[in-house]
């Protein structure tokens, strides 16, 4: 967790912040959105709006009173008791995910994903100390789709010992059975029925359409109670307009959308404002994520989210590249920096290479200590009279020398200069002594001794039995 500096970096003037607000009310109020629910779709009849070719047509009055029931501070509790404190200042952290290729630990080759390399990854994101809320950064290959997300679901809750960002969810009876799991883990829990334990991404499509499998979705989780992040991810040029200020408004009024059915569905659960602007490489139609509109996108997000008064969980550690080279490194640093600065409340990311394809063991210790980097960057300076260290400078001047100071050694033991943990910080002698390994080659050899020496804790045989015979009730039906 960051505790970051509350100047925060403005790319959108509040006059500009405005205009995209009312943009996205002129496209709610005349234009509308598809949305196949009955039972919604009445009380929003209800509550003022119109129906007009198929669309609904939002009342203004109607989206207020949604925004005015924001919950901008949340807490996410755990089975080991740390918690997650989602407030201004506070920036946290997940994986990317739904990934399908991992490189291999031990052979560094491309393959499918697998649910062991879930489990093992989980394992991995405990023992980080930059990533807040491990999450299902793949999607297992060797588990039928109708039973994906229940499995990736049951691994988290198997063995993260941190507050969990759940799967993307596209599936009505997947999510029943989760929430069965849920269940379960908030009986076992200390906070479980105090504090969420995890938070879910729910996918409305673009532009502006909420079938009923998404809509049955959000009414499972939100009735629940359980926090939801809205993954709007319309693409610049393909399913949104080309500008960013078009992007930006398109995917903002389908937010306000979100947060006004949640209201109507369940006024006191939360939700986070899951911003996923994405962009395209427009000769071959393919989505990247590594280019710097990304982060300029996920601070532009921010800002929208905090005119609001929504929480925000944005792109962040995002990068087209296919290997771990130069372009992976800037790519994900510059992505992460902007909405950081910005004053996101999550940033996602960890773990992906390739605009979400690849997925690595190294990588996840690779962005734990680029985040690191980034969040001791945007705490900026503290100023005070003994930092200005007057007395420390004297006592050198009267012929003493630095290192024996006490304020060297009480600012060294503070953290007051970064020290890497994975990167190199020698000279080239000392590079070359310790075999001339690049940093991929470190964090694997850092993954492989964590991992060796990880001590899981097994849930109680009671819970147990019970995940085991949720898992077998969604095969035989699901199957």
């Amino acid at each position: 967790m960051a505790q970051i500096k509350k100047n925060w970096l403005k790319l959108l003037s509040q006059e500009e912040i405005e205009s995209i607000h009312q943009a996205s009310m002129q496209v709610l109020t005349e234009v509308g959105i598809r949305l196949e629910d009955r039972e919604l779709t009445e009380e929003l009849l209800d509550s003022g709006c119109s129906k007009k070719d198929d669309r609904i047509r939002f009342a203004s009055a109607l989206i207020e009173k949604a925004l005015s029931g924001l919950q901008k501070e949340l807490t996410f509790g755990c089975r080991s008791g740390k918690r997650v404190y989602l407030q201004d200042g506070s920036v946290f952290t997940h994986p990317g995910g739904s990934i399908p290729f991992v490189y291999d630990l031990f052979s560094g080759e491309k393959r499918n994903a697998t649910l062991k390399d879930l489990s093992g990854m989980i394992k991995l994101m405990n023992t980080l100390d930059h990533l807040d809320m491990p999450g299902a950064l793949i999607c297992p290959d060797d588990i039928p789709p109708p039973m994906s997300e229940i499995r990736q679901s049951e691994m988290l809750f198997r063995h993260s010992m941190k507050p969990v960002s759940g799967s993307g969810v596209s599936s009505s009876r997947q999510a029943s059975f989760i929430l069965e799991l849920y269940r379960v883990l908030t009986d076992i829990t200390e906070d479980g029925h105090r504090f969420p334990l995890m938070d879910v991404g729910i996918s409305p499509e673009s532009p502006l359409y909420y079938p009923q499998e998404i809509v049955d979705i959000m009414k499972a989780f939100i009735k629940e109670g359980i926090p939801t992040v809205p993954l709007v991810a319309p693409i610049c040029g393909l399913t949104a307009p080309m500008t960013i200020a078009g992007g930006l408004t398109q995917m903002n009024a389908s937010m306000l959308v979100f947060a006004t059915l949640a209201h109507i569905i369940n006024p006191k659960a939360p939700v986070i404002y899951g911003a996923r602007l994405a962009f395209a490489n427009m000769v071959t139609g393919c989505s990247i994520w590594g280019l710097p509109e990304v982060g300029v996108a996920g601070a532009c997000s921010v800002q929208l989210a905090r005119h609001y008064g929504f929480a925000s969980d944005v792109y962040g550690l995002s990068s087209t590249s296919c290997a771990s080279d130069n372009q992976l490194g800037y790519e994900k640093a510059i992505n992460g920096i902007m909405p950081l600065l910005a004053g996101a409340n999550v940033i996602s990311g960890f773990g992906s290479y390739t605009s979400g394809f690849l997925a690595s063991f190294e990588q996840l210790l690779i962005d734990n200590e680029t985040f690191a980097m980034m969040h001791k960057s945007a705490q900026g300076v503290t100023i005070d009279s003994d930092r200005l260290a007057v007395d420390a400078i004297a006592n050198v001047m009267a012929g003493e020398n630095f290192m024996e100071q006490e304020h060297t050694m009480r600012y060294l033991r503070s953290g007051e200069i970064f020290i890497p943990r994975l990167g190199a910080d020698g000279l080239l002698d000392d590079y070359e002594a310790a075999g001339s390994k690049d940093i991929r080659e470190r964090a694997r050899d850092e993954a492989k001794r964590r991992l060796k020496s990880y001590e899981d804790a097994p849930l109680p045989p009671e819970a147990d039995r019970e995940f085991v015979r949720i898992i077998a009730a969604a095969e035989a039906e699901l199957l």
